[in-house]
């Protein structure tokens, strides 16, 4: 059989369109490909001719050239084999069938599906489920905290108005900031858990909003020195809730600033108007940046790429940006820092 005549009779095998089809043989202590072709490979970025004639070890990563390699064992055992692999953020279905000739493996021919569209859908079911925990979870959390909350902060400004020591009044006022602030964490609590349901949209100067919290976060940026600078193209007047846009960019200015920690370089925000409808705000570090993989699990429920992270600030911001009716996105290149996209509408209807 030529070779023109194999290719054809591969192109048979599966559709071209949404998978692609390879052969492999082993030499000495290696697997070498002897042929790949379909259209799966425009999606990956891997050009036939980058695996023809090599191992999987000189065109993928190590961890994930391994895993194959254990696949590929058992089929030149004789066995077939039928598995789930990634590359490049996509995803496919491989099944890989022993050639035997005289009770001997000479070649394995694998066939895979791709299922890219598959295994996301199934994570927005897996993200669902995930926020429908975290929702009643945190609804039950935060209605068991606020009240007795608002008994001892209550009974903290009765004592206030009663004490004359300077020393206690001192204290009362801290003790008052703190109630405060586990107040505003119990009000995050209650975003994750009716997000649409707490939105207090009014209409606000958005340069000002952006200025209160660079303003803010000063003291944090001069400790780290990191300069924030800023881009405005325009004067935006919208409609949002002023707290919770404060929060998700304190949120946003604190990763990049921890981001940016090793380099000391700038932060960048910006703001300019995109139409009469919509506006952008963009938060820009020059920090060393996430590989796609991390990049891509950003918003996953308790996913965190720090030490000591929740895995849910980012989520938080994106709840609280879908309760706008805007989106975002983020776009981080490995050493080339982090950029973080936010469409917002002027107009809440």
């Amino acid at each position: 059989m030529d070779a023109s005549t194999n290719k054809v009779n591969y192109r048979d095998l599966i559709p071209r369109k949404n998978g692609f089809v390879f052969k492999f043989i082993k030499v000495g202590e290696h697997f070498i490909h002897t042929y790949t072709e379909g259209d799966f490979h425009d999606r990956i970025g891997i050009s036939p001719s980058a695996i023809i004639g090599k191992t999987l070890f000189e065109f993928l990563p190590e961890e994930q050239a391994k895993q194959k390699q254990h696949f590929y064992e058992i089929a030149w055992s004789g066995k077939t084999v039928n598995y789930e692999g990634s590359v490049n953020d996509c995803f496919y279905i491989a099944s890989l069938s022993p050639l035997i000739v005289d009770s001997k493996v000479v070649e394995v021919n694998g066939t895979a599906i791709d299922i890219t569209e598959e295994k996301k859908n199934e994570r927005k079911i897996q993200d669902m489920d995930k926020l429908s925990v975290i929702g009643q979870l945190a609804a039950g959390i935060a209605h068991e905290i606020r009240n007795p909350l608002t008994s001892i902060k209550g009974f903290a400004q009765i004592i206030q108005e009663r004490v004359d020591q300077p020393d206690v009044k001192t204290y009362l006022i801290i003790m008052l900031d703190e109630l405060e602030r586990m107040n505003q964490i119990v009000t995050e609590f209650m975003v994750l858990a009716k997000p649409h349901e707490i939105i207090d949209i009014k209409k606000v100067d958005v340069n000002k909003l952006i200025r209160s919290v660079i303003q803010f976060m000063e003291p944090q940026s001069l400790l780290k020195k990191i300069r924030i600078l800023t881009s405005f193209e325009c004067s935006i007047t919208a409609f949002l809730d002023e707290i919770q846009l404060k929060q998700v960019l304190i949120n946003l200015l604190q990763n990049a600033m921890e981001a940016s920690e090793s380099t000391k370089n700038c932060i960048e925000i910006k703001l300019k108007s995109i139409d009469d409808q919509h506006y952008l705000i963009q938060v820009k570090d020059q920090g060393p940046g996430m590989p796609l993989e991390k990049q891509n699990r950003l918003f996953e429920p308790f996913y965190t790429t720090k030490e000591n992270g929740t895995g849910l600030g980012l989520l938080i911001c994106k709840q609280i940006i879908d309760a706008h009716k805007g989106s975002i996105d983020i776009i981080s290149r490995h050493g080339e820092g982090t950029v973080v996209n936010i469409l917002l509408p002027k107009v809440f209807s």
